[in-house]
């Protein structure tokens, strides 16, 4: 258990520490967002990889069903990498995802573009 803890905590401060600049500023983010994600999600996809492999996780009822070969935990692996990605472009992306489905940005979103909060064209 202190392997699993050990190794998700790892995972997390290092996806973190990559992806947090993004959010310094909206004209930032969209530059960096292009690296900052994927290098997430395969530091995640690696860890969780990793740790089907040697077992870090136990032997829950939900573990035991998860396979624990080398091609099983890649492939494992490589989809919490990709739902990495997939959850660090929704959280960051001003006109879609979680602030599209919350009504985050009505204002400073047109056809879901972001046109930030410049004056509106009267008609």
């Amino acid at each position: 258990m202190r392997k699993l803890i050990i190794g998700l905590s790892v995972a997390a401060m290092t996806a973190g520490a990559v992806a947090l600049p993004t959010l310094a500023s909206a004209q930032e983010a969209q530059y960096t967002t292009s690296y900052a994600a994927p290098v997430a999600g395969a530091v995640v996809g690696t860890a969780v990889g990793v740790g089907l492999y040697h077992g870090w996780f136990g032997s829950g009822a939900f573990v035991s069903t998860l396979p624990t070969t080398a091609v099983g935990a890649a492939t494992i692996g490589g989809v919490a990498g990709i739902g990495t990605v997939a959850l660090i472009d929704s959280v960051l992306q001003p006109c879609r995802g979680f602030h599209a489905l919350f009504g985050a940005n009505k204002g400073a979103c047109v056809n879901g573009e972001y046109v930030g909060y410049a004056p509106r064209r009267m008609r």
